[in-house]
């Protein structure tokens, strides 16, 4: 017989068009097995719910983990949503992975702009007023930070910078 094991499980869900208010994500938070606790990213429209489970294998932890989350987000909220990501781990590598985290190449406003071919001002413009624009990962006092992934990736989908200001020159019909 397989010993029982504890996995950490990282379930989340769009975030749902209802306003989500703070009972709600209590009650969530304590439907929750074991260790449970729900983060609300409202800027990037997810919810995430992580737990403790006690299952033999992986799998079972997975599905274990994906039935309590669905019941405890019905519950707490009156509506069926699901899931578009799981992750499950071994505790240990949990705690391997929070006290040792995995190193990010990471930009500030000046990395941006030279890989932008932009100003620091238009990245931290653009970072603040457009949602296409990536979004940082975290904002200190020296300003936004980004991951070199989502900045890479806004100039491959085809980032093309219009140098100079719009043009005022334009005849108005009036004239």
């Amino acid at each position: 017989m397989t010993q029982q094991r504890q996995w950490r499980a990282f379930v989340t869900w769009h975030r749902p068009t209802q306003t989500v208010d703070v009972d709600a994500l209590t009650e969530l938070t304590q439907a929750l097995p074991g260790f449970g606790i729900v983060h609300d990213d409202g800027e990037a429209d997810r919810l995430e719910a992580a737990m403790t489970v006690d299952a033999p294998t992986m799998r079972q932890a997975s599905e274990v983990a994906l039935r309590s989350a669905r019941a405890a987000y019905g519950r707490a909220l009156g509506t069926v949503a699901e899931p578009v990501r799981l992750r499950v781990l071994t505790l240990e590598e949990h705690d391997a992975d929070t006290a040792r985290p995995a190193p990010m190449e990471l930009m500030g406003l000046r990395e941006a702009a030279a890989e932008l071919g932009i100003s620091p001002q238009r990245v931290d413009q653009l970072s603040r007023t457009n949602p296409e624009f990536p979004a940082p990962v975290t904002r200190l006092a020296a300003g936004p930070v980004f991951t070199a992934a989502s900045i890479r990736a806004a100039k491959t989908r085809g980032w093309q910078r219009k140098p100079g200001r719009p043009r005022t020159d334009l005849k108005r019909e009036d004239d």
